[in-house]
């Protein structure tokens, strides 16, 4: 077991470990914590956010959130994180909720890049670490996409006493608004070795800023 949980890990992007907060989780105002991890969540509600890593085009301006996605595991133990179900759950009054899923790095791009190609019904599992390939859609959009894969979430193994952060994207049509009625929803974690489940976590984003 001791040899497994190496290998795992090794195999984890070096992103997850290099990826040094600049923004302490507990002061953030959307954040649950429980068994010492704590989940924080900073959602990006301004073009003048998105300008360092995009200078040319970015998600915001498709329509497209990117939320900054904080683990802080203060165990002992590592934790596993399953990526696939991950959810922002919008709930505006009056009407029936709605459960996005994360959007894969060819996605956004196809949103920003290919808008008049690109199909919101058809979506894509959610990327896996250096899945990123030369697409023939054009330098322009394979650049996008790898810069996507070097700043989203991609790691599905949190380390003990460290924190790691990333992004997740999800598609509001340009109704930013409603980032103010959702939850971000992470039901699937589980403590390594042993398996042993967590509580699930759900972040209130109400009280985030438009910034």
């Amino acid at each position: 077991m001791t040899i497994r949980l190496l290998i795992a890990f090794l195999l984890l992007p070096l992103g997850a470990f290099s990826q040094a907060a600049q923004t302490e989780p507990v002061k953030l105002p959307a954040q649950d914590t429980h068994q010492n991890l704590v989940i924080a969540a900073d959602p990006l509600l301004s073009v003048a956010r998105y300008k360092i890593t995009f200078p040319k085009k970015n998600p915001y301006e498709s329509g497209i959130v990117a939320i900054d996605v904080y683990f802080k595991n203060e165990n002992d133990k590592p934790i596993r994180l399953n990526l696939e179900t991950i959810r922002l759950i919008i709930s505006p009054p009056g009407v029936d909720r709605q459960r996005l899923e994360p959007l894969a790095a060819e996605d956004v791009a196809d949103r920003v890049l290919l808008t008049a190609n690109a199909n919101p019904k058809n979506r894509r599992p959610f990327p896996f670490p250096g899945s990123a390939t030369s697409t023939g859609k054009g330098k322009a959009y394979n650049e996008m996409v790898t810069t996507l894969h070097s700043v989203a979430l991609d790691t599905d193994v949190l380390p003990p006493h460290a924190t790691t952060h990333g992004y997740l994207f999800f598609d509001l049509n340009h109704d930013f608004d409603a980032i103010h009625q959702s939850h971000l929803y992470i039901p699937d974690l589980s403590f390594m070795p042993g398996n042993q489940a967590l509580f699930f976590f759900e972040i209130d984003l109400a009280n985030t800023t438009m910034k």
